[in-house]
C-alpha cells in the first residue's frame, strides 16, 4: 500500500482516462470535511461527528478501548457504504484512489487497507490534511510562478466578465465569494479561511507559468485576507486601467444587485454612511424602498463608489464598452511582454 507525502499526492496521475482516474476520498467526519478540505476531494465519513467524539472522550481515559471502539465503527460504517459509494462513481480496480483523513491515522489507513485488499490502486496521504494545510501555508507564503496583468477601473466597468472570458484568470472574488465593497456579500455565506486558502493554492498550482489576468483587489475581501506573497505580486504587476461609460456600469450593477433584500440594502447602507454625503446617501434610500434600483445604483455609482476609489497609476488603458473587444486589446497587451 502506498503512502506520499502531500506534494506527490497531489500530484499522482494515473494512466486511465477515466472521469474519476485520480479521485480523492476524504474521510474525516462531515464538520471536519464541511470546514476546509482539499478542493474536489469527495467526502465519505468512516466516523460521523458523533462517533468521533465518542472516540476521541474514550481516548483520553483508555486508548485501547478507544481503539478497539473506532475499528468496530469504522468497519461497521464502511460496510454499509462502500458498494454502493463505488458503484455511484462506477470505480474500478484500474483508477487511482487517494484518500487522506486528520493525521493520516487509523480512519484514512483503514479505509486503505480495505480497497486495497479488494484490489484497488491506493494512495494514503502521509500526515494526512495536516500535512496538506502546511503545504499550503508554505506555499502561499512565496511569491506565485506566473506573470499577473492587473485589472483595475472602478466598480461596474466589467473587471469580473473579463475574468470569465480568460481561460487563464484568477478569480479571488468568486473564491472568497465576496466582492470586497460594502455592497459585496452578495454570494451569500463566505468559505472558511483555510478553505479559501485551499482553493488559492488549487488555482495557483493550475495557472502556473501563465500570462495570468487577476482583478486589483484590497487586501480584506470580506471576512477573508489576500495572502501576502499574492497581493504583493498582482499589486506591482502592469495594470490595465478600464474605462466604461456611466450608462453601461449602471446596467451591469442592476444585473449584479438587482435581487437584493431590503435587510441586505439597509445593512450595506450603514456602512457606507459616514463615507457619503447624508442628502445623497438619503436619496439613495428613498429611491430603493421605491423600487427605482436605476436611480440607487446611479447615486451609489456616482456619489459613494467613484468618490472613494482609489486612484491608480497604470501602465494601459482600454474601452471596456464590449468585453470582447476589451479582451482582445489585454491578450495584445500580454502579447507585447
Amino acid at each position: 500500500m502506498q503512502t506520499l507525502s502531500a506534494l506527490e499526492f497531489l500530484q499522482a496521475k494515473s494512466s486511465s482516462a477515466a472521469s474519476y482516474a485520480t479521485t480523492i476520498i476524504d474521510v474525516r467526519s462531515p464538520s471536519e470535511f464541511a470546514h476546509s478540505h482539499i478542493p474536489n476531494a469527495i467526502n465519505l465519513a468512516v466516523l460521523d461527528d458523533e462517533e468521533r467524539v465518542r472516540v476521541g472522550t474514550l481516548y483520553k481515559h483508555n486508548p485501547f478501548e478507544a481503539k478497539l471502539l473506532g475499528a468496530g465503527l469504522i468497519c461497521q460504517n464502511i460496510a454499509s457504504f462502500l458498494p454502493t459509494f463505488l458503484s455511484n462513481l462506477g470505480l474500478t480496480p484500474a483508477h487511482i484512489i487517494r484518500i487522506y483523513c486528520a493525521r493520516g491515522g487509523m480512519r484514512s489507513l483503514s479505509l486503505q487497507t480495505i480497497l486495497h485488499n479488494i484490489g484497488y490502486r491506493t494512495i494514503r496521504l502521509q500526515g494526512g490534511y495536516k500535512a496538506y494545510r502546511n503545504a499550503v501555508l508554505t506555499d502561499l507564503a512565496y511569491t506565485p510562478n506566473m506573470q499577473f496583468f492587473t485589472l483595475v477601473g472602478p466598480t461596474g466597468s466589467g473587471k469580473s466578465e473579463l475574468l470569465a472570458l480568460y481561460e487563464y484568470a484568477l478569480d479571488i472574488e468568486s473564491l472568497a465569494k465576496h466582492c470586497g465593497s460594502s455592497f459585496g456579500a452578495i454570494y451569500g455565506a463566505q468559505p472558511s479561511v483555510a478553505m479559501f486558502e485551499n482553493m488559492l493554492f488549487t488555482r495557483l498550482g493550475e495557472l502556473e507559468g501563465k500570462k495570468v489576468l487577476v482583478e486589483g483587489e484590497s487586501k480584506k475581501l470580506g471576512n477573508l485576507i489576500v495572502p501576502k506573497a499574492l497581493y504583493n505580486a498582482y499589486q506591482s504587476a502592469p495594470k490595465i486601467y478600464l474605462h466604461t461609460p456611466m450608462e453601461l456600469r449602471i446596467q451591469r450593477i442592476l444585473g449584479y444587485y438587482q435581487h437584493i433584500s431590503e435587510e441586505f440594502f439597509i445593512n450595506a447602507m450603514q456602512k457606507i454612511a459616514p463615507f457619503m454625503q447624508k442628502n445623497f446617501w438619503l436619496e439613495a434610500k428613498r429611491a430603493f424602498m421605491r423600487d427605482d434600483k436605476y436611480m440607487v445604483a446611479q447615486i451609489l455609482l456616482e456619489h459613494y463608489y467613484d468618490k472613494v476609489y482609489k486612484k491608480e497609476v497604470y501602465a494601459y488603458r482600454i474601452e471596456s464598452s464590449n468585453v470582447h473587444d476589451a479582451l482582445d486589446s489585454i491578450r495584445d497587451i500580454m502579447a507585447r511582454h
